[in-house]
């Protein structure tokens, strides 16, 4: 069980004078800022692709980007930010040699952006020991400073929505699985492997999942073909032929080719990817046939989301599911399956913008510095 968070200020508590708090969460892929109004409660979000394996030396100039537009967006000065809050995820990147490598790169360019956004703002990072450090702690506490952003919605959720319940939240790439009890996070794993060992952490996302990685066979036409082992496609191309979400092009002004073959983000795209996953051309794979193994790779992403959800279902005290309060989060929900959702279940996006949730850990993690700094302001009185 977790202890309650903790802050030793290095800077003023916020005053009227600096009426907003900056979240951050540091992915591998994407970069995802939260702005928040303490007085008004409004929240603002600002998210990027930032492939980090490719420039990891660009990130303090992207975050500038990003936090610049966030600002724009809110209309709001840097000057009046008090607390940049940060959460990380993107030291397991492939140009990092190791975590103390990432945490310790990544730690020194948001300090870089972060002295050249507003020097006189706080900045502290999220640590899984449930407390905000300094820059000058971040090279001693790279185990509990790597993949964090999990720990700080948990928390959040905990503390905000359900004092008890297990939170799922699907990204991208991972889905986290987190037990909350009592109002705090309540396992013991603490690093990807031990997540990975314990089944809070499972390697499948809504969009960068490779599609090998989910299925090694498919049936087409009554026949179980095998798929070929090569990184061909994703979930992502699955989704977009079932429109589960938008195509990115440059009608609709969101381009992107973050894509198995670097090709566009579209539905006749995805169908040419997924076809080669059979060793077809796209011509060869018919709508119906490109349906029904987009479908088969939805179900059985599906199926290893909900089992590992089984695993801590049972951990979770021999409660029955129906028992058990599950918190909704990230823009993947589609793959929790419906005899889950059925249940009680409270979706994130309902207490949060559809922006703002798809950034929920840059959100939560503001609002756990503010939570912090509330509680420290309460206690010197």
């Amino acid at each position: 069980m977790d202890k309650p968070l903790t802050a030793t200020p290095t800077s003023p508590s916020p005053g009227t004078r600096s009426p907003f708090v900056l979240g951050v969460d540091v992915g591998g892929a994407n970069l995802k800022s939260v702005l928040i109004n303490q007085q008004t409660e409004k929240a603002t979000a600002w998210e990027s692709f930032f492939p980090m394996w490719k420039r990891p030396e660009s990130l303090a100039e992207q975050l500038l980007s990003d936090w610049a537009a966030l600002l724009a967006e809110a209309r709001a000065d840097a000057d009046l930010i008090a607390g940049i809050a940060v959460t990380m995820t993107g030291e397991l990147a492939d140009c990092f040699t190791d975590r103390q490598h990432g945490v310790t790169h990544i730690a020194d360019q948001v300090q870089s952006a972060a002295k050249q956004f507003n020097a006189a703002a706080d900045l502290g990072f999220y640590s899984t020991a449930g407390e905000f450090i300094g820059k000058d702690q971040t090279s001693d506490q790279v185990d509990a400073l790597a993949a964090s952003n999990w720990h700080a919605l948990a928390s959040w959720a905990g503390r905000h929505v359900a004092a008890n319940g297990i939170l799922i939240d699907v990204g991208s790439t991972t889905t986290d699985l987190i037990p909350i009890q009592n109002g705090q996070v309540a396992t013991g794993a603490k690093t990807d492997h031990q997540r990975l060992r314990d089944g809070s952490l499972v390697y499948v996302g809504c969009r960068r999942t490779p599609v090998c990685s989910l299925v090694d066979r498919l049936m087409i036409d009554g026949v179980d073909v095998p798929v070929m082992n090569e990184f061909f496609a994703t979930i992502d191309d699955a989704r977009l032929i079932l429109k589960q979400q938008p195509e990115s092009t440059e009608d609709n002004e969101t381009e992107d080719h973050d894509t198995a073959d670097g090709r566009p983000r579209d539905r006749q795209s995805a169908h040419r990817r997924l076809a080669k996953m059979v060793g077809w051309d796209a011509n060869e794979l018919s709508s119906v046939q490109a349906d029904s193994v987009s479908q088969q790779i939805i179900e059985s992403a599906q199926k290893q989301i909900d089992a590992s959800l089984q695993r801590q279902i049972a951990q979770f005290g021999g409660n029955s599911q129906e028992e058990i309060t599950l918190l909704l989060s990230g823009h993947g929900q589609d793959l929790v399956t419906q005899s889950t959702t059925a249940r009680s279940a409270i979706d994130l996006r309902d207490r949060l913008t559809p922006e703002v949730s798809r950034s929920a850990p840059a959100f939560a993690v503001a609002r756990l510095w503010l939570d912090t700094h509330r509680e420290v302001r309460c206690n010197a009185v």
